[in-house]
């Protein structure tokens, strides 16, 4: 088989294990529909996924990328949503800069689970990107998993 034919069989079998998940709006349950509307309003292009017996909606709010998780029962659990440069707290920027001086980072999120509101970032590598769980002062919380 050439090259090409089995790198395009294997971009079709990754497109279709990547959609498993999804599903129309129509079968999330309206306790959860609800609870989400009620927390996000102005959400749109809602993406519902059903994972590990949870419901995460990737939508866009004034065009920045959202992420929410919900349990069955309408529980927000968390959410997060992209930021740029000028919203990353100065404990993350100086963490980095004393750090990580030479890596560029990217795809930075600011996650509010329960009272916890926390920041994670990627710092781009040359094989694989270093994922980071940090406070606003910069501090690593290696106990807390990085959310993809």
């Amino acid at each position: 088989m050439s090259k090409l034919k089995l790198f395009t069989a294997l971009f079709i079998c990754f497109i279709f294990v990547s959609c498993e998940n999804e599903i129309p709006t129509s079968e999330v349950p309206s306790i959860v529909q609800n609870t989400f509307k009620s927390n996000f309003a102005q959400a749109k292009d809602l993406d519902w996924e059903l994972i590990n017996d949870a419901y995460e909606v990737s939508f866009e709010i004034e065009n920045v990328d959202h992420d929410a998780l919900l349990d069955r029962s309408g529980n927000l659990l968390k959410y997060k949503h992209r930021i740029d440069g000028t919203q990353i707290p100065q404990g993350i920027k100086t963490f980095l800069a004393q750090n990580y001086p030479k890596e560029k980072w990217d795809d930075a999120e600011y996650i509010v689970e329960g009272k916890s509101k926390y920041f994670q970032i990627e710092l781009d590598g040359f094989f694989t990107d270093k994922k980071m769980v940090l406070n606003a002062n910069g501090k690593e919380l290696s106990d807390t998993k990085y959310w993809e």
